[in-house]
């Protein structure tokens, strides 16, 4: 049987890595699309140098492509709040020329790696950004039937997580000051909680 070949973008960060490691021990071709190579990168995974926003570039991708994994994004919330537009350019128009893209290669499911944040009041711009990225992912498939999947992640750690990372950022400061410095805030969580019972369940399968 043909292996599938899988397209994940964002695939030289944190979480991209780890799943393109991981669909690679699954036997997928897997071609990562990113502004900076890889220092995971593995001899059997291809590499491309990219912007998702340049759909000139995207489009000179002429090999066969089974899914799109995107985890392309500005993920830094600091940064996303300070810099709206980026945010903007990145995880709304770059998403688009993504989506654009995916219906000319006839894409089989488009795999949308978003957050926890757009049910909550936390998030500020990137939550914004996020959410009218998962718009536009229902409103392509409605017009175009693209299947799709959306993963709605929390706080991430573990191995590979730079020190933008939220929980690599309490953990250092604690070691630093030799006590704990989190709280927990229970309304966010009741507050979580409650949204995530009013919401609409849009994972297609």
């Amino acid at each position: 049987m043909k292996k599938k070949n899988i397209l994940i973008t964002g695939g030289s960060g944190f979480l991209g890595s780890h799943v393109a490691d991981f669909l690679t021990s699954k036997g997928f071709n897997i071609i990562i699309y990113d502004k900076k190579k890889s220092i995971w990168l593995k001899k059997n995974q291809k590499f491309i140098y990219g912007d998702i926003s340049n759909l000139k570039k995207l489009n000179k991708i002429k090999m066969k492509l089974d899914y799109i994994y995107h985890f392309a994004a500005l993920s830094d919330l600091d940064t996303a709040m300070k810099n709206p537009l980026d945010s903007v350019k990145a995880n709304i128009l770059g998403t688009v020329s993504l989506l654009k893209f995916a219906i000319k290669k006839n894409i089989k499911r488009f795999i949308l790696a978003s957050t926890i944040y757009v049910n909550s009041s936390q998030g500020s711009f990137y939550a914004a950004s996020k959410k009218a990225s998962e718009e536009y992912l229902r409103e392509y498939n409605k017009l175009y039937k693209l299947k799709f999947t959306i993963l709605r992640f929390g706080s991430l750690y573990g191995e590979r997580s730079d020190m933008n990372n939220g929980l690599n950022k309490i953990i250092n400061i604690s070691k630093k000051k030799k006590k704990e410095i989190f709280k927990v805030n229970k309304k966010k969580v009741k507050e979580y909680k409650k949204k995530k019972k009013k919401e609409k369940k849009y994972i297609k399968i």
